[in-house]
């Protein structure tokens, strides 16, 4: 596909924090993007690690870059409600500071939006990579039901790595799912309220990649990130059905048309669409099973645990 141009502006927001080792090549990879005209918007979170000489270094020779720094570390969900705000699209999406893009994803995202006017977000498929190394694809996620409960509640019920929230939107759509709250499990309030909008759709043929690690390796890491409490990494599955329960039977208001009894409805069967029962068994098991096998007479039940739990593929984020 040839490079589009006299097209409407699109917005690429990229929160950061101290990765300025890999936000050279986020940048890039947004920049080089076929689509035009676009803008590319920084939300530094007061970074000390040389991130700003890297902003201002390429805005001085591309006008598209804006740089936003905040000279205090306010977290992460601060960094993207002010990228929600901050830029001026007409098509809207996001970048993690440690990914890259296609460089004809805006521009097929952009293409299929405007093909489907029904639809809410489209994105790339996710690409996960550790140290160069392709290690596997995301989730597909393609959520074309006509009901909007309906299509949340299958959206809930699929996620996991949640790749498809770095996806190309419409304005209006992004105006309508912030902000982002700063609770666990807030990317996927984010995209559910997305998903309520309008119809999602996954294309195969461009690429977000994404590099393993960074805030979400670990739950511990994600509570830390956002100053949460600890407690909740020892019932993370829990903690996010009930975000997912407030968020839709009275938190916001974009599932206001629902009514009390379609937004309790939806709420709790969406909650419980988002357990994932067997990372919710690991979680609240293996503190005890680790402490056994602390204990020389426990060693073969835990090294019999780990092959157990390894086999079942429970453990990843919930």
């Amino acid at each position: 596909m040839s490079a589009s141009s006299g097209g409407p502006l699109v917005s690429i927001g990229i929160p950061t924090y101290n990765r300025a080792a890999t936000l050279g090549r986020s940048l890039e990879s947004a920049l080089a993007q076929t689509h035009s005209p676009l803008e590319v918007i920084v939300a530094d979170d007061g970074s000390r690690d040389g991130t700003a000489e890297l902003c201002r270094a390429i805005a001085a020779r591309d006008a598209r870059l804006r740089y936003l720094r905040s000279e205090e570390n306010r977290g992460s969900t601060d960094a993207f409600n002010r990228l929600f705000v901050e830029c001026r699209g007409e098509f809207v999406m996001m970048l993690a500071d440690d990914d890259w893009i296609d460089a004809e994803y805006v521009a097929r995202c952009l293409e299929r939006l405007r093909e489907d006017r029904g639809l809410a977000l489209a994105s790339g498929w996710p690409r996960y990579v550790r140290d160069g190394r392709h290690v596997g694809d995301g989730v597909a996620h393609v959520h074309r039901q006509s009901s909007p409960a309906r299509r949340v509640r299958d959206y809930l019920s699929r996620v996991d790595d949640n790749g498809v929230m770095y996806g190309l939107m419409p304005r209006h759509v992004l105006d309508g799912a912030r902000p982002l709250p700063n609770v666990l499990g807030n990317d996927w309030l984010w995209v559910a309220r997305i998903a309520y909008q309008g119809r999602v759709h996954m294309l195969p043929e461009v690429r977000v990649h994404r590099e393993l690690g960074g805030t979400s390796v670990t739950i511990e890491s994600i509570l830390a990130t956002f100053q949460l409490p600890r407690w909740q990494a020892r019932v993370p599955q829990l903690v996010i059905a009930w975000q997912v329960l407030r968020d839709v039977a009275w938190g916001h208001p974009i599932y206001r048309p629902l009514g009390r009894r379609g937004r309790w409805a939806l709420g709790l069967r969406g909650a419980l669409a988002s357990v994932r029962w067997r990372a919710l068994a690991w979680h609240l098991i293996t503190p005890t099973m680790v402490r056994i096998g602390r204990r020389r007479r426990g060693r073969g039940a835990l090294a019999l645990y780990g092959r157990i739990t390894r086999a079942l593929g429970a453990g990843r984020r919930p």
